[in-house]
């Protein structure tokens, strides 16, 4: 099933910041990281131990903007489920002082995940995201 789910986080830096520190993916996001983000065509990867594993490429970078990773290759070996195809899109518009930092998952999800989803990304970007782009700390500081 495909799906959209957007999150909305307002922080109190500039949009150069924010997007600095959504592009020092291996700091914030809440799984092994392998490979490079920093710039357009930049391939990297997520991993969980042996359970689950996604291969990204960065396929649209507008510094201060806009970032989007296109999930290439995927695969959750429990079920063998895979959402390859998903995008991952980080847009962010000043707001005064601060920045609005919009996140959209675009792609697939089983039917009986939508929850989970939204937990998901909640977590990642309202905790793990926000707290590395206001604080400064990486994973692991909720």
């Amino acid at each position: 099933m495909h799906q959209n789910y957007t999150v909305t986080i307002e922080v109190a830096k500039s949009p150069d910041e924010v997007f600095s520190h959504v592009n020092d993916v291996a700091q914030w996001w809440p799984e092994e990281f392998e490979g490079e983000s920093t710039k357009l065509n930049d391939e990297f990867v997520f991993q969980s131990g042996d359970t689950h594993y996604s291969k990204n490429k960065v396929v649209e970078f507008l510094p201060n903007k806009k970032v989007v990773w296109l999930v290439t290759e995927s695969i959750r070996k429990t079920d063998n489920y895979s959402w390859t195809g998903t995008k991952f899109i980080f847009e962010l518009t000043p707001k005064g002082g601060n920045t609005l930092l919009n996140f959209t998952y675009d792609g697939f999800i089983l039917e009986n995940e939508s929850d989970r989803l939204v937990q998901i990304c909640d977590i990642t970007i309202k905790e793990m995201l926000y707290n590395f782009i206001t604080y400064g700390k990486g994973k692991g500081v909720i």
